[in-house]
């Protein structure tokens, strides 16, 4: 199975690895959820999950990870908006 893998999909393992370390971080109290690093963990973690899926697609997990990517966009907003008041 390794030996079959390619850069992209070593892509997509790189993003589950960002989205599940924040998870973890953030469980563990390492890391504030309202923090740009969580939402900025999650975005690209899932832009490179998507990325993978390009060349094998899976329309189940493309669209957790476009809703992953949504959420954690809008959170990243919010909290740009929040730091200019």
């Amino acid at each position: 199975m390794l030996n079959d893998m390619t850069v992209i999909d070593w892509l997509g393992v790189l993003g589950s690895l960002l989205i599940a370390g924040a998870y973890l971080a953030v469980s563990r109290c390492w890391v504030n959820p309202e923090r740009t690093l969580f939402n900025l963990a999650n975005l690209v973690g899932a832009g490179l999950i998507l990325l993978s899926l390009y060349l094998r697609p899976n329309a189940g997990a493309i669209l957790i990870e476009v809703l992953w990517i949504t959420i954690a966009a809008a959170a990243l907003v919010r909290n740009a908006v929040r730091r200019r008041k």
